[in-house]
């Protein structure tokens, strides 16, 4: 066999490899993939650190340096310590401009494109303490329709559970939502795989492979708003507090959500 053909044999058996059939038969297209542990940073050309106050009155401050790559995951590290509000504004009525410090600091990733469909798959360890709010979600940018996949998301209040949530609606106001709960008591000691496949005609999500929640988007469509076919970014954070983490444990932070490897492929419509 001469050079040049086993290049083009290769390159023809790694094209096969990347393309798959999903549960619908849409051809998909791996697009992104980082394991970290054979990397030393997350991929900026693929990812934004948030910083500051954002969602659901939460206590941390977001910040780029709580998120870094060590021990082979990408660690999101929630403190108990100070930092300055870099958009205070004393005149400001509204939370989140109207704190001058924060007393928690944590971090959160934002994909810089949104996505129309695909199939999303990230292995993580989340922490289980009083107050931590871990999640991997999705949502439309701002505006309307509203839609919100939540893969995963956990709660100190309740550990040992996973919660996947759909919510969708012409506004923020108006939200039909669609919730499971999966018992995994190891979560603060294992990792588990969470995985969005998302078309025009399905949703499914799995936990290790078990499928936990289904729903066709057509049942989120209404007043003329299509909520769960429109463009979404990936988001992965770890919260404190707020309108749903509750009272948190000083004594059990630092905090840390561990994540072992994303990847993302293509679907078609």
């Amino acid at each position: 066999m001469t050079g040049a053909t086993a290049i083009k044999r290769f390159a023809a058996t790694l094209a096969i490899l990347l393309v798959v059939l999903s549960p619908s038969g849409a051809a998909e297209r791996l697009i992104h993939a980082e394991d970290f542990s054979k990397t030393s940073k997350w991929d900026a050309s693929f990812w934004v650190a948030e910083t500051g106050f954002f969602r659901n009155k939460e206590a941390q401050y977001y910040r780029p340096e709580n998120v870094c790559v060590k021990a082979g995951a990408l660690v999101f590290e929630a403190r108990r310590e100070s930092a300055p509000n870099a958009a205070f504004d004393p005149n400001a009525k509204d939370w989140p401009a109207n704190v001058r410090n924060a007393d928690y600091t944590s971090g959160s990733l934002v994909s810089r494109n949104a996505f129309p469909y695909g199939v999303f798959e990230i292995v993580a360890r989340f922490p289980q303490s009083a107050g931590v709010w871990p999640a991997i979600w999705l949502i439309h940018d701002e505006g309307a329709p509203f839609g919100e996949i939540d893969i995963a998301e956990s709660v100190g209040a309740t550990p040992g559970e996973v919660f996947t949530t759909i919510h969708a609606g012409p506004d923020v106001h108006s939200l039909k939502d669609w919730q499971t709960e999966t018992p995994a008591p190891d979560l603060a000691s294992a990792f588990h795989a969470y995985r969005l496949e998302w078309s025009r005609d399905a949703i499914h999500v799995s936990i290790d492979g078990r499928r936990v929640l289904d729903l066709d988007p057509d049942q989120a469509r209404r007043d003329g708003f299509d909520p769960l076919r429109a463009p979404m970014h990936l988001r992965i954070n770890l919260a404190l507090g707020g309108s749903w983490g509750g009272k948190i444990d000083d004594s059990a932070l630092p905090a840390r959500l561990a994540i072992k490897s994303v990847k993302v492929w293509s679907a078609g419509p």
